[in-house]
């Protein structure tokens, strides 16, 4: 019965491990698209892009959805600068 339990741990953390890489490669081409879309939106409004590569995966999709929301420009753009001068 240990050998068996042993064989049966071994297995799921090697399966694990396996699609670990996998995992990890989606979730940053996903992050990567964001950042694109986020840069190429503020960009586009003239906003500053210099410092995208410090603002964190919560502070990126924040501004998306800000971006995707039905507020008029001009608020976007406040709220999206409000975020940037964190």
């Amino acid at each position: 019965m240990t050998r068996k339990l042993v064989a049966l741990v071994t297995a799921a953390s090697i399966s694990v491990a396996a699609a670990m890489p996998a995992v990890s490669q989606g979730m940053e081409m996903g992050f990567n698209m964001l950042t694109g879309a986020v840069f190429n939106e503020l960009r586009s409004r003239g906003l500053p892009t210099d410092n995208i590569q410090d603002l964190t995966l919560s502070q990126l999709a924040i501004i998306k959805g800000i971006l995707d929301g039905d507020d008029n420009d001009g608020n976007k753009t406040q709220q999206i600068k409000a975020i940037l001068a964190r």
